[in-house]
This record gives structure tokens, sequence and C-alpha cells, in this order.
């Protein structure tokens, strides 16, 4: 897509992680966006744009860093700041201050999506299914939802946070996961009722006239012993039984009809949240084939091996290509602006 008239100056930002002073495996998702950032990096060499690296943790080091670099663009891979993802689209609203273009989902929608409950409030009122859901900031002295249930924090993604333990099948037991959810997120939890069924990941590619990427399939033919969920330990932990048993399968082998039905939602909901650039939709089948929106994520994760790429790749767009076209979006943004 670039040519060596089209050059640009890329800074590839991602926020810097801490290291916690006790170990944690939340950790592992966390510092894994340096890698994500590093290929991204590499991508953009690769097709003859000069970017850099810079992770953030301090605001007033990163704005100088920036007023002396002087990107064309800013690479925005921040999912939050300082350790707390809630910052996550105060980072993005830093860009819009200082009125650099830059890839990704504006500070709105990302707010928006990261606020679990407010989504689901959202899809609800359009009408699109979402499970039926309570929130709890304490001891839960009731509960009006049919077992089994999930629980997670409400604030988070990346799956942190939901693993076998969130699974819920008495009242007893719904008291003992939220008070613990909540002692280490300090955090509303999200209370759902759980769909037993299929999970398919919906990518969506563009701005005008986004793409709908060929949905993916999280495959739970194979658990054994364990509850057929997307959990932190299948996401991220390689070592873990659970990270081979839940295979993704992309192309999705699903009947036309179904492929339609999800293609037509992930654009629904991507266009009702404003996403921008890219993002992913996570849905579950029930046995009666009914679509529940699980969450939209406006923040996937890119790297080579991600689930996004690989349904980049069975679109037949390279990595190289999505960095670039994901560049030159956010140019053509700052254009329409100065034009307006």
């Amino acid at each position: 897509m670039t040519t060596p008239q089209e050059k640009l100056k890329i800074l590839v930002v991602f926020n810097y992680f801490k290291p916690l002073a006790a170990p944690d495996i939340d950790s592992i998702s966390e510092a894994a966006v340096e890698n994500e950032a590093l290929a991204i990096r590499q991508a953009l060499l690769n097709v003859g744009h000069i970017a850099e690296l810079y992770p953030i943790n301090d605001l007033m080091s990163a704005i100088e860093y920036i007023k002396v670099f002087q990107p064309d663009v800013i690479f925005n891979l921040c999912e939050g700041f300082r350790n707390t993802s809630t910052h996550e689209m105060n980072v993005a609203g830093l860009w819009e201050l200082m009125e650099i273009p830059y890839t990704g989902n504006t500070p709105l929608t990302l707010g928006l999506a990261q606020n679990k409950v407010l989504t689901k409030r959202i899809l609800h009122t359009h009408g699109l299914l979402t499970p039926e859901y309570e929130v709890y900031d304490g001891v839960p002295e009731q509960c009006e939802l049919e077992y089994p249930l999930i629980a997670k924090p409400s604030h988070e993604d990346g799956s942190l946070g939901i693993t076998q333990d969130s699974i819920i099948h008495d009242f007893e037991d719904l008291q003992k996961t939220v008070c613990d959810l909540l002692e280490k997120y300090d955090q509303p939890i999200l209370v759902e009722k759980f769909i037993a069924g299929r999970e398919f990941n919906i990518a969506v590619l563009g701005n005008d006239e986004p793409q709908v990427l060929p949905p993916s399939e999280i495959s739970f033919k194979r658990i054994k012993k364990y509850y057929p969920i997307t959990s932190y330990e299948a996401k991220w932990l390689n070592d873990h039984p659970l990270y081979k048993q839940t295979p993704p399968i992309c192309p999705a082998k699903i009947p036309v009809g179904l492929h339609q039905r999800l293609s037509d939602l992930g654009l629904r909901v991507y266009r009702l949240l404003m996403g921008r650039d890219y993002g992913r939709i996570d849905v579950r089948m029930d046995e009666n084939e009914n679509l529940f929106i699980l969450e939209y994520n406006p923040n996937p994760d890119i790297s080579p091996d991600s689930g996004f790429i690989r349904a980049l790749k069975a679109a037949g767009m390279d990595y190289e290509y999505f960095a670039d076209f994901l560049v030159h979006e956010a140019l053509t943004r700052k254009t329409h602006v100065h034009n307006t």
C-alpha cells in the first residue's frame, strides 16, 4: 500500500506494565501488549515507514517525547495507564487533545465497551440479545437469576477475572465468588446467566464500509473435566490443559445461514457502539440457535498469532497490509477534519 513518497513517522504507543510486587497470573496478559507493539512496529518498518516504540508511563514525558519525534500518526495500543485498565479511554483522549491522528477506537467507544453493564443496556435497548444479569458491589443478598451463572469484573477485558471458578451453581457459591472478585478487582461484579452452547468471535475491519471478517469459533469439543468457557487459563496460559483444549477454528465450519447471521449481528453491534478501524464481537449461541452478545472488544489483541489476525488472514489480508491500512485510515480522518 505504501510508496516511497508515503514514508511516514509512526509512534507505536503501548501501556507500560509495572510488575506487581506479588506474582499474579493476570500479569501475563498485561505484559503481552509489548510483544504486540513490537510486531506492529516491525510490520510498519517492513512497508517502509519510520516506526518507533514508546511505552506510556508518565504523561508529561510522553508529551515531550511526542513533541520531539513529531509523528505523523500514533499507533495506539494502550489498554490502560499505570496498570489501571479504566484509563484506556483517557489515553486515547490525550491524542485527541493533542490533535494527532491515531489508530483505533475513540475514547467514547473505548469507555462504552469497557463498561460491560452500560454496553448491555445499550444492546438491550436496541433489541439485541445479551445474557440476563445482575451487578453487585457488595455481598449478594439475593439473586433472581436462574443457575448456572458466570461472574466477571465489570470493567476488564482479555478474560481477566474469568476462570473455571467463575461458574456458579448456587447462592452460597455466588456469594463466595463475588466476594473473591470484589476483593481482587475492586470494582462492581457482573453476574450473568451462563449460556451453554457454542462461542464465536466476529472481527470487523474498517470505517465507511466496514468489512466483517470470517467468523471464528472457539471449539469446546476437546474439553475434559472443565467448563466450556473462554477463561483466562484458556486464553493466556499456554501450559494449561484448557489452552490446547479450546482451539480457535477460523473460518468457523458453519452453515451459510449462520455465517450470515453472525456477520449481520457483528456489523450491527460495531455500528451501534460506533466502532472505528477494527474491533471484535464475542457471541454465544444456545441450543435453540439464539445469539447472545457477550461483549464488544474495541482494542483486541492484534499480535500475529491472535484471533483477529487469524480472521484477517482467512479474508486474504496480510499483517503488513493491516498495519498500513490503519495508519492511512488515521491520516484520512485528519484530512477530513482539516477540510471541514
